[in-house]
């Protein structure tokens, strides 16, 4: 019989609050980089608020960075990581164009 290699690495347990912060400002910083962006492009903040957006986006990839390598990920992992983070990057401004050019097709 062949025996099953165990890969699985243990995460060290003094990690695991480091970890769940990590992870859980993924979530808030995320949420403000969209907010914010979303907020500029309706009109709702001036244009130069778009700069404090992107600042918690770099601080989302930031968290996602320190959250992989405290977690021991593997290699696919962390690309799953950084495709994540260029997601959460691009996906509002797809978002916008997809809406204003519709928008833009159906005025009025």
């Amino acid at each position: 019989m062949v025996e099953m290699i165990n890969m699985r690495q243990d995460i060290p347990l003094d990690n695991f609050m480091s970890i769940f912060v990590s992870s859980a400002l993924v979530m808030v910083f995320g949420g403000f980089y969209v907010g914010i962006f979303t907020a500029v492009k309706i009109g709702m903040l001036k244009r130069w608020a778009m700069v404090v957006a992107y600042l918690f986006w770099i601080l989302t990839a930031y968290c996602l960075y320190l959250m992989g390598s405290l977690m021991l990920v593997g290699e696919f992992t962390a690309k799953a990581l950084v495709v994540a983070g260029l997601g959460l990057l691009l996906l509002p401004h797809a978002v916008y164009y997809m809406q204003d050019k519709v928008h833009k097709e159906n005025e009025h």
